[in-house]
């Protein structure tokens, strides 16, 4: 059963479409294999070239990250990307090129580093990285989506992009 994306998850497939240029976003995957429990919440698909997936999990909590302690928080982001990445590979495969974001606005120091040493793991058993989209890397990427939205007037079809648009040109 689809759900609607939640607002964190559609700023990040609006990136992904209109900044990253992907071709198709999804969000909410889940795995249709029984006792296969997992969910991938953005996957954005580039098709020029060699054709790229980007496969995103986001956590858009204001107060922190709030899984618990720094280092269950770094367990539980390591086990969504461990199974993010057997799907990946299993719906596209290993010929097709990946890349794995987190992205999260406020994340506490702790967290963060528990979280690059996560993507340090990743990235040595997984041969693909895992970019941590955190913190001022967050801000940066919304403040990019929000420029785009301040130079066009045209509908994207992305709700949050809209949504940007619209805040952006506001007359007082």
């Amino acid at each position: 059963m689809a759900t609607q994306p939640r607002a964190g998850e559609m700023l990040v497939g609006a990136y992904l479409k209109l900044i990253e240029e992907c071709e198709v976003v999804a969000y909410g995957q889940h795995s249709p294999l029984e006792g296969e429990q997992m969910e991938v919440d953005v996957i954005g698909i580039q098709p020029s070239g060699d054709r790229e997936v980007v496969t995103c999990e986001v956590a858009t909590h204001l107060r922190g990250l709030g899984y618990g302690t720094a280092e269950e928080n770094g367990e539980r982001v390591a086990r969504k990307f461990e199974r993010a990445q057997r799907y990946v590979d299993r719906v596209f495969g290993s010929a097709e090129t990946h890349r794995f974001q987190f992205w999260s606005p406020n994340v506490p120091p702790a967290s963060e580093a528990a979280l690059r040493e996560v993507a340090t793991e990743f990235g040595a058993r997984a041969d693909a990285e895992l970019e941590l989209v955190v913190n001022d890397g967050y801000a940066d990427r919304i403040d990019e989506l929000r420029a785009a939205a301040a130079s066009t007037y045209a509908q994207r079809n992305e709700l949050a992009f809209r949504f940007l648009q619209i805040l952006e040109h506001v007359r007082a």
